[in-house]
């Protein structure tokens, strides 16, 4: 290398190209010492951000799993908890059952009082199993784990089935028995076309005249017209259908122009749906207007109304007996033991859908590792007291028929509520084993594999600042050096100006 030209400086070019990388070694440094992570994008390290990735994945997963087992573990405790009562109640019910079976109770008095308080504590248990929930799943209605699959999508929108025994999961049948309706009132008047006239088709309706159209009390304001919102002589039917469509929000129902008829129909099906149309005459110069052609009925101010329909249905479970659906709302069928299903538009009419829903009794199913099918699974069974004390041979068939108002009834109440202890004990013990040995236990082995992930992942992507604080010195120092010899390899040309001199 010449130091005697002048044209191109390599000394400095050289120590330049030397401060350029160890300035970009010294803004490496800075950046892992201040995030604290060794690999801050994929030019760091592009194998150990994949695999620091999986593993953060991974990490963020086992927390989301642990949180599953100890969700669990509260939902085990909130249904033993009420369990706990329960059983309470069964021991209170016993005692008056041995009380009412001695003879030292002669009296029917003393028998039905202690029958009342039977039947007061058996409310409660009816009530306990009804309502005990956590984040609104029921626990002991027999409705956890129940897994309801619509096989007919045509007919059946949805169904939710609780309450099923094991004898009737299966398939499930739906024969409509009634049909929901729409709340629905017309018009009488013959309609030949949307553009006839409201006056047309009434008697005496003369220019000047106005009727006022309310449905469910709202005034129709007609726009479409000089008579202040009224129906006046040259209203069209299809002015008073969109406006009724322009207003369907205040009012709640649809309009067409149907069978020669003007037809308002409620916007939603079921009995909770009402439609009242009321005309009401505003002026009558003339005093010949005859309404009675609009609607049915006489007088000036004429008035219809209807109410919507709920459909029925007998549902049948696995082959069983029908179960009648009646408390529901629409086109939703509901029944206060086995859940609701709600039809479609198709399906809202009488007939059979058979095969149309398919019911599994399972059990509550815990996601609690970080893989497909990493589950546990717990079965509640039905704890409603229809449900408990059955198949003693018992002159009763559940806990929920007992009476102890005879010697006879307590004696044979025993049985009964002696199965039902057991049944409720043994599912006290089942839930604290799947606490204790399936979520507590796992919940502690996400823990320690957690523990090691996070481990694994810091070891590869966080910054190991002892390391990297020498690495910094270095730099810094390698930096400082590089820019002091810039500074004399810029001044080495100065030496030709000797030469020059002579």
């Amino acid at each position: 290398m010449a130091l005697t030209s002048i044209n191109q400086n390599i000394s400095s070019i050289n120590a330049q190209r030397n401060l350029q990388l160890n300035s970009v070694r010294l803004q490496k440094s800075v950046e892992r010492l201040s995030s604290g992570l060794r690999i801050n994008r994929g030019a760091d390290d592009p194998s150990g951000l994949i695999i620091s990735e999986l593993l953060r994945a991974q990490v963020s997963s086992l927390d989301v799993a642990q949180q599953n087992a100890m969700e669990g573990v509260n939902l085990i405790k909130t249904a033993e908890g009420a369990l706990n009562e329960v059983n309470g109640l069964l021991r209170q019910i016993r005692s008056l059952t041995v009380a009412a079976a001695s003879d030292s109770n002669q009296s029917d008095e003393s028998r039905a009082a202690l029958q009342q308080q039977v039947a007061s504590a058996l409310t409660t248990l009816e009530s306990i199993a009804s309502t005990t929930a956590y984040g609104g799943r029921k626990l002991l209605d027999g409705s956890a784990g129940t897994k309801s699959t619509v096989v007919d999508n045509t007919h059946i929108a949805s169904a939710s089935l609780t309450g099923l025994t094991e004898t009737q999961a299966g398939w499930v049948d739906v024969s409509v028995t009634t049909a929901a309706a729409k709340a629905s009132v017309s018009s009488a008047a013959t309609i030949a076309a949307a553009t006839d006239t409201f006056a047309g088709d009434m008697v005496g309706f003369d220019a000047g005249d106005e009727v006022a159209l309310y449905i469910n009390g709202v005034k129709v304001n007609i726009t479409n017209n000089a008579q202040n919102t009224n129906i006046g002589s040259t209203t069209q039917w299809q002015d008073i259908v969109d406006a009724i469509a322009a207003q369907q929000s205040a009012l709640g129902v649809t309009a067409e122009i149907s069978g020669g008829e003007l037809v308002i129909s409620s916007l939603d099906y079921g009995s909770d749906q009402h439609v009242s149309v009321e005309y009401r005459k505003v002026t009558d110069p003339g005093s010949d207007m005859d309404l009675t052609t609009a609607l049915a009925g006489d007088g000036e101010n004429l008035f219809a109304a209807d109410a919507g329909v709920d459909a029925v249905a007998d549902v049948t479970f696995n082959g069983g007996a029908a179960v009648t659906f009646s408390a529901g709302s629409g086109l939703q069928l509901s029944h206060a033991t086995y859940g609701s299903i709600t039809l479609t538009a198709a399906g809202n009419a009488v007939g059979d859908w058979t095969s149309a829903v398919y019911a599994e009794q399972g059990a509550l199913s815990f996601q609690i590792g970080i893989q497909a099918g990493q589950t546990v699974s717990m079965q509640i069974q039905n704890c409603s007291i229809s449900q408990l004390g059955t198949g003693t041979g018992s002159t009763f068939a559940s806990l929920a028929d007992i009476d102890i108002s005879t010697v006879d009834g307590a004696n044979s109440a025993l049985a009964v509520i002696d199965q039902a202890i057991s049944e409720i004990s043994t599912l006290r013990g089942d839930l604290g084993a799947f606490q204790a040995n399936q979520l507590e236990a796992q919940a502690r082995s996400l823990a320690v594999a957690r523990e090691n992930l996070a481990a694994s992942e810091s070891g590869i992507r966080d910054t190991d600042f002892a390391r990297e604080m020498a690495e910094f010195t270095t730099s810094q120092i390698l930096v400082q050096s590089a820019v002091s010899f810039l500074a004399q390899a810029n001044n080495l040309p100065n030496n030709v100006l000797s030469l020059i001199r002579g």
